[in-house]
């Protein structure tokens, strides 16, 4: 887990230290067992200073803990000159795994030796664990299979040339929540004229019921009906329920056949 108040004392020190002394600061920061992130140590002034001095290596090898991997340190002659000390090393190999968890849900043990030139699958997996307890991922170790199972990874400093294409992505990703809430508000907007629909149905339904209730006891009041006030009552309400029911019946047979064409 990221110690904060480890970064934030280191940082402190930044701002008064310069040289090789700072030089020197930057060499504790990448030995600490706790610190992970270094864009805020890259940002110091007397940090970027170190750039026109003999100390520059050191600038480069911070450049690496913040946004490189294992492969990009043995690929580099100059970086390689720079020699680490055993906590760095293991640090930079857990930043890799880091970066490997990024970009996939497994990493086979296969790649992991590759990538972090261990010499077995037992020493790949005592880093992993190391990795997952102290919170840089989450995962299951499956060893039937040979991999490591992600399920999340904590973040790694961004590098500004990769700027660019996160915006690219996070654009790409906008516009296709655009797109899916225009979507679902088009969904929405037919479901609801659908219940208008239904309760305009609805309401032409009672009033054309309610009428004929009405003819019947203009009917039965003026001495042309045969049945009592009970009777009629009991007669309008079958009559009524049948209707309603006739005219579920004719919506349901309709959706379907409008169902069926489409």
């Amino acid at each position: 887990m990221e110690d904060t108040q480890a970064l934030h004392s280191f940082l402190l020190l930044a701002k008064t230290t310069k040289g090789a002394a700072c030089a020197a600061l930057v060499k504790q920061v990448l030995d600490h067992p706790s610190i992970y992130v270094f864009g805020e140590l890259l940002d110091m002034p007397n940090v970027a200073e170190l750039a026109s001095t003999s100390a520059a290596p050191v600038l480069e090898l911070l450049r690496l803990f913040a946004f490189g991997t294992w492969s990009d340190y043995k690929a580099s002659s100059a970086l390689q000159a720079q020699a680490l000390s055993e906590a760095q090393a293991l640090k930079l190999k857990k930043l890799t795994v880091v970066s490997l968890a990024a970009q996939s849900k497994t990493i086979a043990y296969d790649v992991l030796l590759r990538e972090l030139e261990m010499r077995s699958v037992r020493e790949v997996e005592d880093l992993l664990i190391e990795c997952i307890y102290g919170g840089l991922l989450q995962g299951r170790l499956d060893q039937q299979a040979g991999q490591l199972e992600v399920f999340s990874s904590s973040a790694r400093d961004v590098d500004p040339k990769e700027l660019a294409a996160m915006s690219d992505t996070l654009l790409h990703w906008h516009g296709g929540a655009v797109q899916l809430m225009a979507s679902v508000s088009e969904q929405l907007g037919r479901f609801k004229q659908q219940q208008e629909d239904a309760r305009t149905w609805q309401t032409d339904l009672d009033q054309k019921v309610e009428a004929v209730k009405v003819t019947l006891r203009s009917n039965q009041d003026a001495g042309d009906g045969a049945f009592g006030v009970s009777e009629l009552d009991a007669r309008m309400e079958y009559d009524d329920e049948k209707m309603r029911k006739s005219g579920r019946f004719k919506a349901r047979h309709q959706g379907g056949k409008h169902n069926a064409r489409g």
